[in-house]
């Protein structure tokens, strides 16, 4: 039999051609500054519609609440923080040459900080106080 003409889909970035032809090649989302541009053009453009010849004024407040509200969105997006530095400064940033200690090995031989638990506190981590060899009871 003759090689199929079934489309292989390719996988770009998380998308599948199969469900969106354009992944492929990249048209696939919007840059900040695209959005920034054409947001910024459609703010005067709706300001730009004032000068015309209504006479009311429901139009005049609707264009401005509209440019308003589309110019907040875009000094929103503007000023948006990235979340890198968010991401790069964390409680788990250890010091240069940190080992971090084996906590199930010390967990279950009773050494380091573990050695120091009560009854109470052996029990709740599921282990009997009694079955502990060389161990007074500690309450």
């Amino acid at each position: 039999m003759a090689g199929s003409h079934a489309p292989v889909p390719e996988i770009h970035n998380g998308v599948s051609t199969l469900d969106e032809p354009s992944a492929a090649w990249g048209w696939h989302g919007l840059s900040r500054s695209a959005v920034q541009k054409a947001g910024w053009v459609s703010v005067l453009f709706l300001l730009a519609y004032n000068f015309g010849n209504h006479h009311g004024h429901v139009e005049t407040i609707w264009l401005f609440a509209l440019a308003a509200l589309v110019a907040i969105g875009l000094l929103l997006q503007l000023f948006q923080p990235k979340l890198s530095q968010v991401r790069t400064v964390t409680s788990h940033n250890k010091p240069s040459g940190h080992q971090e200690p084996d906590w199930a090995y010390l967990q279950k031989s009773l050494q380091g900080p573990y050695a120091e638990l009560n009854d109470a506190q052996l029990r709740s981590l599921n282990i009997d106080p009694a079955t502990v060899e060389g161990r007074k009871a500690i309450h």
